[in-house]
């Protein structure tokens, strides 16, 4: 990655973190495991897209298994553990709290995670010429600093885990609107 490249992928993070926050939080506030999931699962969200061949037509919801995922989907998980080393934290794969690897304590589930965040996103990688790889690398490195912002409410490790389940949840989980090549097809949603 050269200094052009690494200066977009920091951008869009910031962008991605300040306007997450905006977008997911409710009359009460941000919802720590809330907040987290949602920028993980469209990290991995945005990975599935950047390899899914035009033309695929996957039910919205069904679990997709790849390779690209299997590869894709730790370097996410690293550049998230990455950014909370940087933040001062020494967390990784084997030291999360396994407890909260899941994104059940999320108030939103991964399709209403998609169904408020998904235009946004796309909409954010058509303006600023970002692929959905750089998106999605963007997103995980927004959800290393949620996890690092949201400590007081929320351990470092258990944030990490909700985090790293959340990459993977998006990665191989056909999402609610098909986009591919810039082309969008609606999927429907009372499947």
């Amino acid at each position: 990655m050269n200094d052009q490249q690494f200066k977009r992928l920091i951008e869009a993070a910031d962008f991605f973190n300040k306007t997450l926050r905006q977008l997911v939080m409710t009359e009460r506030g941000i919802h720590a495991e809330t907040i987290i999931a949602s920028a993980a699962r469209m990290s991995g969200t945005m990975l599935f897209r950047s390899f899914v061949p035009p033309g695929s037509n996957f039910e919205p919801g069904t679990a997709v298994l790849s390779d690209q995922a299997n590869v894709g989907g730790p370097k996410l998980m690293n550049l998230m553990f990455s950014t909370l080393k940087q933040l001062g934290h020494i967390v990784g794969e084997d030291t999360i709290n396994r407890d909260y690897l899941t994104t059940q304590s999320s108030q939103l589930t991964l399709r209403q995670t998609q169904e408020r965040l998904d235009s946004f996103i796309i909409a954010y990688c058509k303006a600023a010429s970002l692929s959905f790889e750089e998106a999605a690398f963007a997103l995980a490195t927004a959800a290393g600093i949620l996890v690092h912002d949201c400590r007081s409410a929320l351990d470092v490790q258990q944030g990490a885990a909700i985090a790293v389940y959340g990459l993977i949840e998006g990665s191989k989980t056909a999402p609610i609107v098909a986009v591919f090549s810039g082309v969008e097809k609606t999927a429907a949603r009372n499947a």
